[in-house]
């Protein structure tokens, strides 16, 4: 005798099978989105292949390690409560600084140095933990544990002021931050940190991304595409020998095109701009970064980090 289970049953077992085939994922927000693109799938650590560079260095892809929460504790503030977060959604704001220099400040692209203590002195206490992009990149695609408030600090182009100011007053709280570094700098510019400083800023928790080998818009001109995203990572994993998973587009510029060959490099996610701090799946290759400009007012950064 064939036996009938209750509709409630059968509705249950349905919604089983669709959480085991990962139907969980949150559609994506609508701000900002990646221009259309199927990226295809990327092991966790693929050497890139580039046929039509010569290598300046020698180097092999350097088997990326599973992110673990800081060791250090902020200063003020008991240790963070860091619960799990499911894949697909994580909220945190990602910052985009440049320079951190002087007194005073007129320029979009320069926080002052006392800005940028109170910028950085107001996120600790309104309870924010800083975490690496690499951190924020395996909860949003595997899920892991966050603190309450993470917060993911940046800075492009690899300027001397980062390591001369704003690291020693991100020690003082604890922060980590990620640095992303045009490859062809390296050792080349005094206005630029070196590998012995940057060496230093990673023992210290940082995260180094790439930002291109020259700093040029991928856009405007496709056949660079291997070298400033696939050459920058070869020679930045070579120089530091550690691994390089995200990349910063210069200018915030991108196409299907550039999204899908910084994929295909084996980066995990690319850094663009924005002002959201809720990211997604389907943003992983166009992450939203908050610029903070020079000429904010406190109150200003104030409404647009934490919304208050």
């Amino acid at each position: 005798m064939r036996q009938c289970f209750p509709s409630s049953v059968i509705r249950i077992l349905i919604i089983g099978m669709l959480t085991l085939t990962g139907c969980h994922f949150p559609q994506p927000v609508s701000e900002p989105m990646l221009p259309a693109v199927t990226l295809t799938s990327t092991p966790a650590q693929p050497t890139p292949s580039i046929e039509t560079v010569t290598p300046t260095t020698t180097a092999t892809s350097v088997p990326s390690p599973t992110p673990v929460p800081p060791t250090f504790t902020p200063s003020h503030t008991p240790t963070p409560t860091w619960a799990y977060n499911e894949p697909g959604q994580v909220i945190a704001p990602i910052l985009l600084y440049h320079h951190v220099d002087g007194e005073t400040t007129d320029s979009r692209y320069r926080v002052s140095i006392p800005n940028f203590r109170d910028q950085i002195a107001t996120l600790h206490d309104h309870g924010y933990t800083a975490i690496t992009i690499s951190m924020l990149v395996e909860a949003l695609t595997q899920g892991r544990d966050l603190p309450e408030k993470p917060i993911v600090i940046t800075f492009d182009d690899g300027h001397m002021s980062v390591y001369e100011h704003a690291f020693p007053i991100m020690s003082e709280f604890g922060f980590p931050g990620v640095f992303y570094i045009v490859a062809n700098r390296i050792n080349n510019l005094t206005d630029f940190v070196n590998l012995e400083q940057m060496t230093e800023m990673v023992n210290a928790g940082w995260e180094i991304g790439s930002h291109g080998y020259t700093h040029q818009d991928i856009t405007k001109n496709h056949a660079s595409a291997a070298y400033e995203i696939g050459q920058s990572k070869l020679d930045l994993q070579s120089a530091l020998d550690i691994p390089i998973n995200t990349f910063a587009y210069p200018y915030g510029e991108v196409n299907p095109f550039v999204a899908q060959k910084v994929n295909d490099y084996g980066y995990r996610a690319g850094m663009g701009l924005g002002t959201s701090s809720t990211h997604t799946y389907n943003n992983l290759f166009y992450l939203s970064r908050i610029e903070i400009q020079g000429g904010y007012a406190f109150e200003q950064f104030i409404k647009i980090v934490t919304k208050e």
